[in-house]
């Protein structure tokens, strides 16, 4: 072939090549975290991957860290029970602390993933995060200005919170039904704990040994 006629050809190469890697761009642009619709956008990208790490990332710093000691002294309180409870009431003692997916949740993020699965499940723990940022953006506002906090309306009505923090990113607030379940499961963890550990004490007391040689 002519050195001249395969000119067009590379032409056609190069423009499709060019074009890809443009399309490729603008569909993985990543959303900005600074900005209340950015934030809004990630949470809505990760929903639909099912990404529930992607998702806890957003979350705001306080209730990250009371996931974080909820789901360690779940471990713990299930570690001590393995360990140290007489093997007929281990089985008990496990469900006390709540569903397997719970209290076996290999880090925060997956604790918080199973605390939204029951809750789709029609369960007892209820987060109604995912119906709240399924929907557009229909306005964001600042309020009161100046403050950091933002209110974010989608389509759907549903009015979303988020929170500017020191990192320069806005990040996500649960809705007053999940913070209180939060709250009241990160509470519940540590009196779950310390009855494990009372518990482990009496089971090698004297008396206890005496009674169980």
């Amino acid at each position: 072939m002519n050195p001249i006629e395969t000119r067009p050809i590379v032409i056609l190469l190069s423009s499709a090549v060019a074009l890809l890697i443009f399309g490729t761009a603008c569909h993985s642009k990543i959303p900005d975290l600074k900005t209340p619709k950015g934030t809004y956008a990630a949470y809505r990208e990760a929903r639909e991957r099912g990404d529930f790490q992607a998702i806890y990332t957003l979350l705001v710093t306080q209730v990250r860290e009371q996931l974080d000691v909820t789901h360690q002294n779940l471990r713990d309180a299930a570690r001590l029970i393995e360990t140290s409870y007489p093997a007929a009431m281990k089985k008990q003692a496990l469900a006390d602390l709540g569903p397997e997916d719970v209290r076996r949740a290999p880090d925060p993020a997956s604790y918080y993933a199973a605390l939204c699965r029951l809750s789709a499940a029609g369960m007892e723990v209820s987060m109604s995060m995912a119906e709240r940022w399924s929907a557009e953006v229909k306005t964001v506002r600042e309020d009161p200005p100046g403050s950091g906090k933002y209110l974010v309306s989608p389509m759907s009505g549903a009015v979303v919170e988020l929170f500017r923090e020191e990192d320069g990113k806005v990040h996500m607030v649960p809705a007053r039904k999940d913070l209180s379940l939060i709250g009241r499961e990160y509470t519940r963890s540590f009196e779950r704990l310390e009855a494990v550990r009372e518990a482990v004490k009496t089971f090698h007391s004297p008396a206890e040994a005496a009674a169980n040689p």
